[in-house]
């Protein structure tokens, strides 16, 4: 069996961003990608592009000097949408974090449009990123 189509552009761009590939992205991506980051995180909040996407992900590479590890449990896509769930594991001053983190992607010709990621770590153990 075959991952769908939007499974296929989410793993893509998830790549991409540990690869730093910004033309990728901005092919995975609308022009007008809708970026909504929801969570205990700096930057929570509504990011308008690629350009938003990559300033939350700068700041985030940033602050962990790149120790970020992902483990995708679960993604499934069907037309026009996908649905991915991922343990994350970021790293900052000798201190871990991890969250379970869900995402839903809204994909217009076959381009993520629109983005929530809910980043389900706890409040306190998250402050250190602040």
């Amino acid at each position: 069996m075959t991952d769908h189509s939007n499974v296929a552009a989410v793993n893509r761009m998830t790549e991409a961003v540990f690869d730093e590939d910004h033309d990728a992205l901005a092919e995975i991506f609308t022009d007008d990608l809708q970026f909504h980051l929801r969570g205990p995180f700096p930057n929570a909040g509504d990011h308008v592009g690629v350009e938003g996407f990559l300033g939350v992900l700068g700041n985030l590479f940033e602050s962990t000097s790149g120790d970020i590890k992902l483990d995708q449990r679960f993604c499934a896509g069907t037309d026009g949408w996908a649905a991915q769930l991922e343990h994350a594991m970021l790293g900052r001053n000798g201190n871990t974090l991890e969250s379970d983190n869900a995402s839903i992607y809204r994909f217009e010709d076959g381009r993520i449009a629109e983005m929530w990621m809910f980043v389900g770590a706890d409040s306190e153990a998250a402050a250190f990123f602040e």
